[in-house]
């Protein structure tokens, strides 16, 4: 669903992402960890191509991003870390503008509205404006937009930044069950939080990919008992 092939991205003379290559299968999450400046947002900002490689190859269900970008990206919704959402209006307002610029017919909007509510259980607040909502609600507000259109790749960067413990057991239910039947990259810091979610988890350390396991291998290889233990020590002791 997901291919990346040798990306390699640079600013200036700093190096962001060194030649990684992953791929996301429909049905799977892969859970992208590493610290601050490893070069995961790069990463996602090349995977949904609001940012060109210098090298290497972006194929989103079998559509190359460099030749077809509009019909990749048609293919897939993006949850940015601070996904924007003017606070005027109510979710469905919201939701309904962003199912028209991503060119769902007017006659059949609602249907796509409804579908992507239903999907980040948010049937209780969307006659709400969205300044209204708590940080939870509106991190699923932009849940429901990356999932307009039922895209065959979703890929969600820090989705439960911010969020209290409750917020993110509920937020972790609806991912769950988005990603029943395609593909879901995501990057967070929050390793526990999203563990149960991870199909496979993907380390990346100064921009190269230096481990692509199972939550259980990685803890075995490692020789931990928590996952999170195991990322610090692939990360190295300055990671502690």
């Amino acid at each position: 669903m997901l291919v990346l092939r040798g990306i390699v991205r640079a600013f200036g003379r700093r190096r962001a992402v060194a030649g990684v290559t992953l791929e996301v299968r429909a049905g799977e999450a892969v859970l992208l960890v590493g610290r601050n400046g490893a070069g995961k947002t790069t990463l996602l900002r090349i995977a949904t191509g609001f940012l060109d490689p210098d090298a290497g190859e972006v194929i989103v269900d079998g559509i190359a991003m460099a030749r077809q970008r509009a019909r990749a990206q048609a293919r897939l919704g993006y949850l940015p870390e601070h996904a924007p959402a003017p606070g005027e209006l109510t979710v469905r307002e919201h939701l309904y503008l962003r199912a028209r610029q991503k060119r769902a017919p007017a006659r059949g909007a609602g249907a796509v509205i409804d579908r992507a509510i239903a999907l980040a259980g948010l049937g209780d607040v969307v006659g709400q404006r969205i300044a209204t909502l708590s940080k939870g609600f509106r991190q699923r507000v932009g849940l429901a937009d990356a999932l307009l259109g039922d895209p065959p790749l979703v890929i969600l960067d820090e989705p439960t930044s911010g969020m209290d413990p409750i917020q993110v057991v509920q937020l972790r239910r609806h991912l769950t069950a988005a990603a029943r039947d395609r593909a879901v990259l995501l990057s967070s810091h929050a390793v526990s939080d999203l563990e149960p979610l991870a199909s496979r988890v993907a380390v990346l350390r100064d921009g190269a990919l230096v481990a692509l396991d199972t939550p259980e291998a990685l803890r075995r290889r490692a020789g931990a008992d928590r996952l999170e233990a195991a990322v610090v020590a692939l990360l190295g002791e300055e990671a502690a």
